[in-house]
């Protein structure tokens, strides 16, 4: 127990700094190309681990092979928040899908769940560094209310854009827009 909250809150540190650093205009992201089918089936090997326990079934729908010119390590973050919060608002036995679908000019990458579902009034909040649909179920599964300000930022930082559709009762999907890289090579 004392390990599980030490963890908890060395993460919760880690993510205010990084929010700290963002608002400071200290954060930024690498640029270099990025395959997303690999990315993303790293992702998919991560959500088969992360809900075993819980005995959700995580499937790969559909996963384009697109290259984008990004910051690896950030995208993994991002998709590792969405994930990790779709297996802890997931009841035993749901289901996770994850996809990504090549656009004319972007990817849409999404992660939909089965889970408990973000209530209507709460949907235009869940950026918000803190913010927490309510205490009660934050308490019983865990968050700090920082993973999703942290994935708007990473979406944005990569010229892309991040939002939810939800049903309380029955689940949410998270969509991702990321821009496809173009033949240029990546800034520095």
């Amino acid at each position: 127990m004392y390990l599980e909250e030490t963890s908890r809150l060395s993460r919760i540190v880690d993510d205010l700094l990084t929010l700290a650093r963002v608002e400071a205009g200290q954060m930024s992201v690498n640029k270099e190309r990025v395959q997303m089918d690999r990315l993303l089936n790293d992702i998919h090997e991560d959500a088969l681990i992360l809900a075993v326990k819980k005995r959700i079934s995580v499937t790969m729908e559909r996963n384009d092979g697109v290259q984008i010119i990004g910051d690896p390590v950030r995208l993994r973050q991002l998709l590792r928040a969405l994930v990790s919060n779709a297996v802890r608002y997931t009841d035993p036995g749901g289901q996770i899908s994850i996809r990504s679908e090549r656009g004319a000019r972007e990817i849409e990458i999404s992660i939909e769940d089965t889970g408990i579902g973000i209530p209507p009034d709460s949907i235009d909040r869940i950026f918000d560094r803190f913010y927490r649909v309510d205490e009660a179920r934050s308490r019983a599964h865990g968050g700090s209310g920082l993973g999703l300000a942290i994935a708007k930022w990473i979406a944005e930082a990569h010229q892309g854009s991040i939002n939810v559709r939800s049903t309380p009762g029955k689940g949410s999907c998270f969509t991702v827009h990321l821009p496809i890289s173009t033949t240029e090579s990546p800034a520095a």
